[in-house]
Parts: structure tokens; sequence; C-alpha cells
């Protein structure tokens, strides 16, 4: 579909996350628009399968300049990191994606930051909720995710629902973090090793002497 036809299709009412002018009609750029065009005709190359026909791509189109523009995505070189996270990522992956994924590929992600990936994160917390102060945490984010989630929830709730809650913290945390914000945390540190070390007879029976005093007791041997 041409510019023009897309540009024809925009203006015919309110598209959410697109700037307008005083009128109210939104007004996506040329740009915007060459960019869209551009990332459909590459998406079609790399997913064939369930490619929007050409009659509905008008519609398509003006979906994900809303979607984009909802989730941040505005500049040319978050859609080529998209399109090469979508290169690198798919693997045989042929079904066209939701504008939505394309918007997760467009945006910074764990692995770029030096994280694990969620599931990987997900896997470590839920092998060592039960001491996490006795696990070397690959990442501070890893452990408050879990810590987040709740020891209840790992030790009651299934484990989907677990990874559900889980990710979804993590993913809150993982973006705070690549926007730059600091975490100011301390990791629970190992318990020392309990040591027991026995009271010494004459000291067990002046202890128990001295409770015996403040509690107003006597022993058989004291009763007259």
């Amino acid at each position: 579909m041409s510019a023009k036809s897309l540009q024809t299709l925009l203006s015919s009412g309110p598209i959410v996350g697109i700037g307008g002018s005083a009128s109210g009609r939104p007004e996506p750029t040329d740009m915007d628009i060459a960019i869209v065009d551009s990332v459909f005709e590459k998406l079609k190359i790399l997913f064939p399968v369930g490619a929007p026909k050409s009659e509905v791509e008008g519609t398509h189109k003006a979906e994900w300049l809303k979607t984009l523009a909802a989730q941040e995505v505005r500049s040319r070189d978050q859609v080529q990191y998209g399109l090469n996270r979508a290169r690198r990522e798919v693997g045989d992956r042929k079904f066209w994606p939701s504008p939505r994924q394309f918007c997760t590929w467009c945006l910074p992600c764990a692995l770029d930051a030096g994280l694990p990936e969620a599931e990987q994160a997900f896997r470590e917390a839920l092998k060592h909720y039960r001491n996490p102060a006795s696990h070397s945490w690959t990442h501070e984010l890893v452990w408050l995710a879990m810590r987040e989630t709740g020891h209840w929830m790992f030790s009651r709730a299934n484990k989907k629902e677990v990874f559900e809650v889980y990710t979804r913290n993590y993913d809150v945390l993982v973006r705070r973090f690549l926007a730059g914000e600091t975490f100011d945390i301390e990791l629970p540190k190992a318990l020392p090793p309990k040591v027991n070390i026995p009271t010494k007879p004459d000291a067990a029976k002046q202890n128990i002497a001295l409770i015996r005093k403040s509690l107003d007791l006597r022993g058989s041997n004291e009763y007259t």
C-alpha cells in the first residue's frame, strides 16, 4: 500500500499515541509512514506465514503506527534494532509477529545489560528461594524479583502461576534498570554456622538456682 493511501486511512479518525493538529486529526510524518512501509516489506521476507493481505494492509499499518507510538518506539535506530533482533532470535519461526511483539524486539532487553533472560532468572530463583542467603546470585535483580514474588507463592502456588508473577516482576525491574535506575538493596548474607557450646556442670547448676530463685521455686531438698 502506498504512503498516500495509508495517510488517507490515518486521517479518517483519531489515532491514539500519534501527535495531532489543532483539529484533532493525526499527523504521522512521512518518515513514520516510510518506516512502517519498510518494516512490512522486510517482515514479509522474514515471516511469510500470516502476513496481512494487501486489501487490509493499510488497516494493519495504521495499528502498527499506533502501537509503535504507544510503546515509545520513535526512531529509525530502534526499529532497526528490532529488525536485527528479529533476524537473530526468531529461529525457525515463520509466523507474522504482532505489533506488540515487534515493539518488544525494538526495546533493550535483559541480555543487552548482561542480565539473564526471564526464564533463566526464574529457574535460578526456583532452585534457590528456600535458602537465598546461601546462594551466589547471578544478579541482584534475580533475587529482588524473587523477593517481590514472595516465598509463600514459590512454596504454595503451581509453577505456571509462579512463573507468570515472577517474570512480570522481573520484567518491570529490568525496564527500570535499563532506564538507569539504581537499586539500593543488600543481598541477604549467609548466617554463621550454629555452634552449640555446652555449659559446664557447675555453671549449669548455678543458672538453675538463679532461675528457681527468680520464680520463687525450691528444689525438693529445700523443703523441711
